[in-house]
């Protein structure tokens, strides 16, 4: 910790309320369990306020996080507000910051009702936002903001031309645990049954239309007959019914895998020949940051958020939607695995750029900068 934070944060302990709508599987919120995590660790005292659990609760219980269960029935629940408020005078934070769509609209209401300084945080690019009653209001409130912070350049041109003049912006890449993830063992061929020559390819995402599944399952029913392999296709999502279908209608059954939401993520990719990532918009996307921790070799869309710390010697590029591009690479990869482990070998050189005590440290920063400089809202949101 550099000394100028030390002092900041020793003059009066920095609490921070971050407020996000679940603990799901998703990266956003796998990303405020390292950030409380490495918060905590320079001094930080964390609070989250969320409307219900899920599969990363208990890591952010670990991080050391003080948990507030707003107790409400979804989204759209009209008690948000008064919840928000309830919490923010009970915790007193110094800074609030809110996360995805959800609750960062109300968040953000909350925060300016309440006259403290908040950060607004930007998990993806502009791409994700179409025009819309919901989004032009997301984007009104987020320009309230003391701070917008995002994980990727592309998010941060996003907010270049919409943010009210003097509110401060950055971008702080997402966080990785480095350390837990060398820790972990791969997953071996009898846990997969796999055949001794068959390749393992993985897909990890949300099963929507921004990550893009589909492409990657088409690619796999043109690669069945250039070279044996058995896929993964992990996480769950609003297109699992179509993907299920896609593949019965390819005549990939007993070859691709839906398997859902997994927890041992890190495993299957230190064990991979190939992950696979065709998304048409990303952040900082936390999948492929940690299948380069964990030397996976890697095939990525050509989009501007995967091009921010990848090229040709840290993974096989392809356009969006390329189908045969993507096949095209798997089977490159598949048959030349020497190249692959080169480009891969490369990948885990550039994430270690990634670790969490630092993304942490940029965080407390901003938190102090917010509290020091940004003057606060003088009355609510009209």
């Amino acid at each position: 910790m550099d000394g100028a934070l030390a002092q900041a944060l020793n003059r009066n302990r920095m609490r921070v309320l971050h407020c996000i709508p679940s603990m799901e599987g998703g990266g956003a919120e796998r990303q405020l369990t390292y950030l409380a995590r490495g918060l905590r660790e320079i001094g930080c005292d964390v609070h989250v306020a969320l409307q219900r659990g899920g599969p990363n609760l208990s890591a952010l219980r670990d991080a050391g996080a003080t948990i507030h269960e707003l107790g409400l029935r979804g989204n759209h629940d009209v008690r948000l507000l008064h919840r928000l408020l309830r919490v923010i005078s009970a915790v007193q934070p110094d800074v609030i910051q809110c996360w995805l769509t959800q609750i960062q609209v109300v968040g953000g209401v909350a925060a300016v009702m309440a006259r403290r300084p908040w950060v607004f945080s930007e998990r993806s690019s502009g791409i994700a936002y179409p025009p819309g009653v919901k989004n032009a209001l997301r984007v009104r409130i987020g320009a309230l903001a003391s701070a917008i912070v995002s994980n990727s350049a592309s998010g941060d041109q996003y907010w270049a031309p919409r943010a009210r003049r003097g509110v401060r912006r950055y971008i702080i890449p997402n966080g990785l645990p480095l350390d837990d993830i060398a820790a972990v063992s791969p997953a071996t061929s009898r846990e997969l049954d796999l055949a001794p020559r068959e390749a393992f390819v993985l897909f990890a995402g949300r099963l929507d239309e921004k990550k893009n599944a589909a492409t990657f399952v088409r690619a796999l029913s043109r690669v069945r007959f250039a070279a044996p392999f058995r896929a993964m296709i992990c996480g769950q999502g609003p297109q699992s019914g179509e993907i299920a279908r896609l593949i019965t209608n390819l005549g990939l059954e007993g070859r691709v895998e839906l398997t859902g939401y997994t927890p041992d993520l890190w495993r299957l990719m230190k064990r991979a020949n190939i992950l696979v990532s065709t998304s048409r918009c990303e952040g900082n996307p936390n999948v492929v940051l940690e299948a380069m921790a964990c030397g996976c070799p890697l095939i990525v869309s050509d989009i501007p958020a995967h091009l921010e710390f990848l090229d040709e010697r840290s993974a096989l590029i392809v356009p969006v939607d390329d189908v045969d591009g993507v096949a095209t690479s798997m089977a490159s990869v598949i048959e030349r695995p020497h190249e692959a482990a080169a480009r891969a070998r490369a990948a885990v050189t550039l994430s270690a750029r990634h670790s969490i005590h630092g993304m942490a440290q940029q965080y407390a920063r901003v938190y102090d900068d917010a509290v020091s400089h940004v003057e606060r809202p003088k009355s609510a949101v009209a």
